[in-house]
């Protein structure tokens, strides 16, 4: 499971998931495009995930 926050990420936005791996990233990645109008790649996504496994 991983947890993923706009938060986290310099947003003033109360969106979260937690999720497997493959979903979080999926749901982030659909709601950054639409909400705030950036478009994150699956890799870059996949290097936040890392990311945070690695700090857990």
């Amino acid at each position: 499971m991983v947890k993923i926050s706009c938060k986290d990420y310099g947003f003033d936005c109360k969106f979260q998931v937690n999720d497997n791996e493959s979903n979080a990233i999926n749901r982030f990645q659909k709601h950054s495009m639409v909400i705030h109008g950036i478009e994150y790649s699956s890799g870059t996504l996949n290097q936040i995930v890392m990311r945070i496994k690695n700090h857990s």
